[in-house]
């Protein structure tokens, strides 16, 4: 009797490891909420440019979130920046995001280690001509994802 090889099962178990090892890296590389600190300020920003001012304020750390209830963050962003300013367009530059050691985010002391930030310029092209706002945008770790916050340390 002929002794079967066990070459073919052992190809097979290993490929499909292979399989699914590049499947699971896929689905984690690719996760939405894995990104990194340049990501989430440029997501912020493009949510912002395009109107859709409930998603940026979902990027937001949660003591931002209790300086803006989100129905009065749209509707103040919409109605200052859209109404008011008549801005139908509006373009953004990230500069480069640098290292903080100590942030500071407002006048009671509220400080984070380990933040970043980057300058934001923020062009609009409004019933006023054009306005230029310079804004420095900070990233702290929250519940392990990258957040928003400005700085509110005056």
């Amino acid at each position: 009797m002929k002794r079967k090889s066990p070459f073919p099962i052992l190809i097979i178990i290993i490929m499909s490891m292979g399989l699914i090892a590049f499947t699971l890296f896929k689905i984690i590389g690719s996760n939405p909420m894995i990104q990194s600190p340049e990501e989430v300020i440029k997501t912020f920003y493009q949510y912002e440019k395009e109107g859709d001012f409930g998603n940026s304020w979902n990027l937001f750390h949660s003591e931002m979130k209790k300086r803006f209830a989100k129905s009065t963050y749209i509707q103040t962003k919409n109605h200052v920046f859209l109404g008011h300013m008549g801005v139908k367009t509006f373009d953004v530059k990230v500069g480069e995001v640098k290292k903080v050691k100590r942030f500071t985010f407002s006048k009671d002391g509220l400080t984070f280690k380990d933040a970043r930030k980057a300058e934001v310029t923020l062009l609009f092209d409004s019933q006023f001509g054009e306005l230029v706002i310079n804004q420095t945008c900070y990233v702290v770790r929250e519940k392990g994802e990258w957040k928003v916050l400005w700085n509110y340390n005056f």
